[in-house]
């Protein structure tokens, strides 16, 4: 009898071993999505000290050589580009050189005031998976939050005439998820302004469009408009809603083949769409 009283107890205590056991995995889990996407650490790291330095002191070492880093060295006939002849002459509040120690993708950070998203920019170099950081964060350590990033289509300069960048809707709030604080009409008029850090300029955007969208790769469709009548032709059908099924457009913003965008590209709840907010270099 008494060991007959002894299995009974036995399980007992296995089921409250289990349950501890689960709601472990459950706190871990819970606890992992949150961190996921948080880049608190890097964002001090990379703002500490910024205040002393110069372009020149954020400019990429000569020994850092390569497809991934030799774009961001800027050739002498790109100075004349327009995203260089607009830049903000104004000081570049991100310490490069700090975030580069350990996240050498790095080459912008993004930020859009009003929002969470805060965030380094990143991109593959050469011969590596052109999204990797769908997956990845910024130093290269998996994390399902994964990064901002572009692939290489686009120049690391902002030259490019639509440059996309990439980010996961996450449920924390983290990454690009805030980009659909845009599907209201009011925060859309109040909050039009996107800033691209580079080493040694800043970069200022105005939103124009916030839409939802096919999911076709943008650049691979339009070639990555190398022929200026695309692009205008594109640009002319943003403003006409021609790609938007449902969304936001500002159709009184003045786009030519000259400009420059950016489109800022995210999930929403369709597996075949895209949510997009676009702006125009100002």
């Amino acid at each position: 009898m008494e060991e007959n009283q002894k299995k009974p107890a036995a399980f007992a205590k296995a089921l409250a071993a289990g349950a501890v056991i689960c709601a472990l995995i459950g706190a871990f889990a819970w606890y992992s999505s949150k961190q996921a996407g948080n880049y608190s650490e890097l964002q001090s790291r990379a703002e500490s000290s910024s205040t002393e330095k110069t372009a020149a002191e954020n400019a990429v070492p000569e020994e850092k050589s390569g497809a991934g880093a030799s774009q961001r060295t800027s050739a002498p006939e790109e100075a004349a580009t327009a995203a260089t002849a607009a830049a903000v002459a104004e000081e570049v509040p991100i310490d490069f050189k700090k975030i580069w120690e350990d996240c050498p993708d790095v080459y912008a950070w993004i930020c859009i005031p009003d929002t969470q998203i805060d965030y380094p920019v990143c991109q593959s170099p050469e011969g590596v998976d052109q999204d990797f950081y769908l997956s990845h964060r910024a130093d290269g350590t998996e994390e399902f939050a994964g990064s901002i990033y572009s692939q290489n289509y686009n120049k690391k300069d902002f030259s490019d005439p639509n440059t996309v960048l990439y980010g996961h809707d996450m449920s924390n709030g983290s990454m690009f998820q805030n980009l659909h604080f845009y599907e209201d009409k009011e925060f859309f008029d109040e909050n039009r302004e996107v800033i691209i850090y580079l080493p040694d300029k800043v970069l200022r955007y105005r939103v124009f469009a916030a839409y939802n969208t096919s999911d076709e790769h943008i650049l691979l469709k339009f070639d990555c408009f190398k022929d200026p009548k695309v692009f205008k032709q594109y640009l002319k059908d943003i403003i006409d809603g021609t790609y938007m099924f449902s969304g936001l457009i500002d159709e009184e913003t003045k786009l030519t083949e000259d400009s420059r965008i950016l489109t800022l590209s995210t999930c929403n709840a369709y597996d075949n769409q895209r949510f997009v907010v676009q702006c125009v270099l100002k």
